[in-house]
């Protein structure tokens, strides 16, 4: 029985991808460093990670974490210009898991000032009684850290628990804390079509979720 869904933040929860983008490329510049070179290795990294190392190739005044909540601060004004939404159908799966009374938590990566300003910018925060964030333990995805903590918050079991992710590196940080993941699998471009392979279903549309838990059966939703 399905107790508790655990939510990727960044194209899960809001569209928040080409923000990042937008916000690393928009840093590297401001720094006058090669764009089109530097910015595809941050792809599947923690920003700390991608951060620490351009500040120490290229020898730089401030340090991985300084440049680190520099790009958030940059996300975040990119997103108020940009009217952030959630991603379509979330609200409604939200407000079902509510009416079910299944748990619903937050397993991101990116740091808490971050996470609490997206989900208060569209209009979420209220509906996940956990949030575990990426400064708050010691290895980001794909370490399972962060769902073990949304786990123990929730206070249920991996088994008892569903994930839902748009990237192999958060698949497998799902698979590392034994909890099935369903892939919303969302990305056009095919350049950046990610692995599921390890997932257990996989969705085009965040409202097929709902399907998923009550146990649909159908074809279009397993792997």
């Amino acid at each position: 029985m399905i107790k508790a869904v655990v939510f990727d933040m960044d194209g899960v929860i809001a569209d928040t991808e080409p923000l990042h983008e937008k916000a690393r490329n928009a840093l590297l510049e401001s720094l006058g460093l090669d764009v089109e070179q530097l910015s595809p290795q941050a792809i599947g990294r923690s920003k700390r990670s991608f951060w620490s190392e351009i500040s120490q190739k290229f020898n730089l005044k401030e340090s991985g974490d300084e440049l680190t909540l520099r790009e958030f601060d940059i996300i975040m004004r990119i997103a108020k210009e940009s009217h952030l939404k959630p991603s379509q159908g979330m609200k409604e799966l939200l407000e079902f898991l509510e009416r079910e009374k299944i748990k619903a938590a937050v397993a991101s990566s990116s740091d808490r000032n971050y996470v609490e300003k997206i989900l208060a910018l569209t209009d979420l925060g209220g509906y996940f009684c956990v949030t575990a964030c990426g400064d708050e333990v010691p290895c980001a995805k794909p370490a399972p850290d962060v769902y073990l903590k949304a786990l123990k918050g929730c206070g249920v079991n991996a088994s008892e628990a569903l994930a839902v992710e748009d990237s192999d590196t958060g698949a497998r940080a799902a698979e590392a804390a034994g909890i099935p993941c369903i892939a919303y699998d969302a990305v056009e471009d095919e350049r950046l079509r990610q692995n599921f392979n390890i997932c257990s279903y996989k969705v085009k549309k965040i409202s097929d979720i709902v399907n998923i838990i009550k146990g649909a059966k159908a074809k279009s939703y397993a792997i």
